[in-house]
């Protein structure tokens, strides 16, 4: 009975913390909130897409952000003009009250907005994102490339990559057998055969027993971790996974509240923690990076979007001690380059010997093109 009555205070009180804040005018005029502008955008050939928003102010700079075109473009760009009327009028430097004043907005909605005030702070601070969080920890960042097929590994290590991400690719039927683990280990030879750092993506896609297995086969390779090696699975499971190999285990893209990730930190069953900037934004992910410290846990940024997302989590790798590498989507087309770039600038997204350098200027870093942004819309 005590520990439920110590549970209900904590409950309340918690609740009444979260409560949104009463409106008040902006501190600076100028920088009350205008306006919500949201743009569903798609990569001509490969059809990555997602939504990139901009949020204007009365009289200072405007604001970039980026999310998910999740669970379809329509319904997320809906999503951000019901937001709009709430946030109209807002001080766009109260980033922490507007996230509690969006508590009932879908995730992506929450992290995009807070993405662009601190592209508006950085941009009236003059000074990066991350030296308004906590100041630079590194002076680069190791950039992951997402390959689709084995056959894009030639062109990212000639574009600058030197650590990648390669998908399980799952037979067909319902049972994987002994030619499952020597195909997967045929890949992954091939891919070793520059001395690559590797990842192994399951997308969770194979039982527990089979990340299990492939962990513990597949140590000899040294991957970096084998990441989300199970679907929905218990603790008892997971755990599973990561106490029978040294394989690195990594999970959590698919996490939203950091009360569900504070649950897997407390089983010491993860060794990588996979947040998505694009549904967490800067300031909450750094706040999940923080807690995994505490558990000597790595932090990688998720990221399957554009541009943005990529300004945005070079932001948390650059104020977050403990982060270890960022995924950076792979465009094999030219022509889904050029819209990246168009979209955000050249140089943001193209490493030097596996390294990203951290964006130097105001705010996330980058000049937007709206015109791209137009040019690319569904």
């Amino acid at each position: 009975m005590p520990a439920t009555r110590s549970l209900a205070k904590r409950l309340r009180l918690a609740a009444l913390a979260a409560a949104p804040p009463p409106q008040a005018p902006a501190r600076r005029p100028d920088l009350a909130i205008r306006g919500l502008d949201a743009w569903a955008v798609a990569e001509p050939e490969g059809g990555r897409a997602y939504v990139v928003v901009k949020v204007s102010t009365d009289g200072g700079p405007d604001g970039w952000g980026e999310t998910r075109a999740a669970p379809d473009a329509e319904t997320a760009v809906a999503a951000f003009r019901q937001a709009e009327a709430t946030l109209r009028g807002r001080d766009a430097l109260a980033a922490e009250a507007t996230r509690r004043l969006l508590a009932g907005e879908p995730a992506g909605v929450r992290a995009a907005v807070d993405m662009a005030l601190l592209d508006i702070q950085g941009k009236v601070a003059k000074a990066p994102g991350y030296d308004l969080l906590s100041g630079r920890t590194r002076d680069k960042a190791r950039a992951l490339a997402i390959l689709e097929r084995d056959e894009d590994l030639d062109l990212a290590r000639r574009m600058g990559f030197r650590a990648f991400s390669a998908p399980v690719e799952i037979p067909a039927g319902p049972t994987r057998g002994r030619a499952f683990y020597e195909q997967t280990f045929e890949r992954l030879q091939g891919l070793r055969r520059a001395g690559e750092d590797l990842v192994l993506d399951c997308r969770g896609e194979t039982t527990a027993a089979e990340g299990a297995a492939l962990a513990a086969r597949f140590e000899q390779f040294h991957l970096l971790w084998i990441d989300e090696p199970a679907g929905e699975i218990n603790e008892e499971a997971l755990r599973k996974i990561s106490d029978q190999s040294t394989t690195p285990v990594g999970w959590g893209r698919s996490i939203v509240d950091n009360a569900e990730f504070q649950d897997l930190l407390r089983l010491q069953a993860i060794d990588v923690f996979r947040l998505d900037v694009a549904v967490h934004g800067v300031r909450y992910a750094r706040r999940a990076a923080a807690l995994a410290e505490a558990h000597y846990t790595a932090i990688a940024p998720f990221s399957r979007g554009g541009p943005i997302a990529t300004a945005a989590a070079l932001q948390v790798a650059a104020s977050t001690p403990n982060f270890f590498a960022l995924d950076v989507p792979f465009a094999r087309s030219e022509r889904d380059r050029k819209m990246r770039t168009e979209i955000a600038g050249d140089g943001l997204e193209r490493p030097r010997e596996g390294f990203l350098a951290l964006p130097e200027g105001p705010g996330l870093g980058v000049e937007v093109d709206e015109g791209a942004l137009r040019r690319y819309a569904l």
